[in-house]
């Protein structure tokens, strides 16, 4: 789970994905009368696990979150918009009478697309460059909120006798959206996905 990201065009710019200007001015209006009758589901993010185990001297991570794109970002998914995500994982030295230090801290970025063609979507793991297909959002999802062995911090990093932490959080990442989009996930909660701190003892 390269770091370079290609800004995504306007949107409405004449196209966008393959769809014309038109579709998506139709687009964003159904999405705003949704919004503003209040029958859009909201987007939803929560870990509900997170680990690091130490192996040949390093600390790995696993982590599991579930997500829900809700109504708008996933209408918006269907209809040719790349979705990107930033996980933000950080180890601290706890400290008893000080704010705790932090000793690394990592950013993982991924990409969520949808082939409308082969109505298949795409996790991309911006990384490593490396993705997988899925028949099913919900499959898709899985995918994205899942960590497995990810290389977290050499262990010899680490003083011994001191206490550390490791944390993690999940959002949508709102720079990333085409820029009418941006604005309404500025004010509406119909976009605000982004998980609570999920923050353990580094084993």
């Amino acid at each position: 789970m390269a770091n370079s990201l290609t800004q995504p065009g306007s949107l409405l710019s004449g196209a966008v994905a393959g769809k014309p200007a038109a579709q998506w001015r139709s687009c964003i209006a159904a999405l705003l009368i949704c919004v503003a009758a209040g029958i859009v589901q909201a987007a939803s993010a929560r870990f509900e696990s997170a680990g690091t185990y130490l192996k040949d001297g390093t600390y790995y991570l696993d982590s599991f979150a579930r997500l829900d794109l809700g109504d708008a970002a996933e209408a918006a998914l269907a209809n040719g918009v790349n979705l990107f995500f930033l996980v933000e994982v950080s180890v601290h030295r706890e400290r008893k009478w000080w704010i705790d230090t932090p000793v690394i801290e990592r950013r993982l970025r991924y990409k969520l697309y949808y082939y409308d063609l082969t109505l298949h979507y795409r996790v991309e793991d911006l990384q490593s460059g490396e993705s997988t297909n899925y028949r099913s959002l919900a499959a898709a999802l899985r995918k994205l909120g899942r960590i497995d062995k990810f290389a977290l911090i050499p262990q010899s990093q680490l003083r011994s006798g001191r206490k550390y932490s490791a944390s993690i959080r999940l959002a949508l990442d709102h720079t990333r959206l085409p820029g009418p989009l941006q604005a309404q996930a500025l004010v509406s909660r119909e976009w605000q996905l982004e998980s609570e701190e999920f923050r353990w003892l580094l084993n």
